[in-house]
């Protein structure tokens, strides 16, 4: 009885010097190839993921600065709406201004102040207060000078006169105040 074996069979004439044999050293080189190409693929895989992360991380910038300047433009738009308010308002403080007191007290003058203050309502809702004040030291930050005053009742350098409020929102001037800067008279 034979007994077949699956194990191959070397003869002596078959082997290389250095004992591998021809198929051992072609798995051997495939062996190689395929790490070779593993690396690779890691290489590539290292690649993609940097490259994924980067494109990930300059989105997230992108959503960041278009919402930033969104939030940006609202609150322009908005000051830009309160802004064609104020001359709105300049006209009321005129009108006010220029009335009698017996115009002031009738029915349209009564009618006039609660416009007035509810234009001044909706100004103070949204966070705007009226800037400079006679007597305020002068600030080119916060005050447009219109010119020089002689008074001897306020100290020179300061704010004589109001001609044109202004307001601001914050630290944020809206229309800097028109003033006439006292100076000592001659």
């Amino acid at each position: 009885m034979s007994v077949q074996s699956d194990e191959p069979t070397f003869t002596p004439s078959s082997r290389q010097p250095d004992g591998a044999t021809p198929s051992s050293t072609q798995a051997t080189d495939d062996l190689e190839t395929v790490r070779a190409e593993l690396a690779e693929m890691e290489q590539k895989a290292d690649e993609y993921l940097r490259l994924a992360q980067r494109a990930q991380a300059d989105f997230i910038n992108y959503r960041r600065r278009m919402d930033e300047e969104r939030a940006q433009q609202a609150a322009n738009a908005g000051v830009s709406v309160l802004q064609r308010l104020f001359p709105v308002l300049d006209d009321f403080d005129r009108a006010m201004a220029s009335a009698s007191e017996a115009e002031r007290g009738s029915g349209w003058g009564q009618g006039i102040q609660l416009v007035q203050r509810n234009l001044r309502g909706v100004l103070t809702a949204e966070g705007v207060e009226p800037v400079g004040a006679v007597g305020d030291e002068f600030d080119p930050r916060l005050h447009e000078a219109l010119g020089a005053m002689p008074t001897s009742e306020i100290a020179e350098g300061h704010v004589a006169q109001v001609v044109r409020l202004g307001y601001r929102k914050g630290d944020r001037v809206l229309r800097p105040t028109q003033v006439m800067i006292a100076r000592r008279p001659d």
